[in-house]
């Protein structure tokens, strides 16, 4: 229950994805941190194991262990990416019709990290954006919340015509697309 005016979109934006992401997430940190964790915890072990008391042997076992304890992250982190461009993708094919106009992987993660635009054609006209935004929030540790929406931008000229595109999308019966009129 977000009744935040910053938590909510635009009103000439639609939400696509929704999704949030801890700090803690980033693979970097975790392998840092787990690296400091198996030092650590070699340090101990060489009380007990002698053959871990060189210097090559602890840099392997810390690197061997964070190495470890970190393949499951990024992994997760690419399976949920996939499922997310997957998700906008669909709905750009939706949308503009044209299952052409789709994502890659890099290229919606590049679009996260810089925020800009994709603009796409509806029926052959300009006037769909897609952007990711970073919502802001409150609490200082809290999970950073990330919004694919699509932006609705009115032509230069020929609005109407676009209000009227809009409005034949809405109204199309799907089964009549592949009729013509003789």
């Amino acid at each position: 229950m977000e009744s935040l005016p910053h938590a909510q979109p635009r009103k000439s934006t639609v939400a696509v994805v929704r999704w949030s992401k801890r700090p803690a997430e980033n693979p970097v940190v975790r392998f840092i941190l787990l690296s400091i964790f198996g030092l650590i915890l070699c340090l101990f072990l060489m009380i007990f194991m002698p053959g871990l008391r060189s210097g090559g042997t602890v840099a392997l076992f810390t690197l061997a262990f964070a190495t470890l304890l970190t393949i499951p992250t990024i992994s997760g982190q690419r399976t949920f990416m996939r499922g997310l461009t997957r998700r906008v993708n669909d709905t750009i094919a939706e949308v503009t019709d044209s299952p052409g106009d789709h994502l890659s992987v890099r290229d919606f993660r590049r679009m996260v990290k810089s925020g800009e635009q994709l603009p796409l054609l509806v029926g052959g006209v300009a006037g769909l954006n897609l952007q990711v935004e970073r919502l802001a929030v409150v609490e200082p540790n809290a999970p950073q919340k990330w919004l694919a929406v699509f932006t609705v931008v009115a032509p230069e000229n020929g609005a109407a015509s676009f209000d009227r595109l809009v409005a034949a999308a809405i109204d199309a019966d799907p089964g009549a697309a592949g009729t013509t009129a003789s």
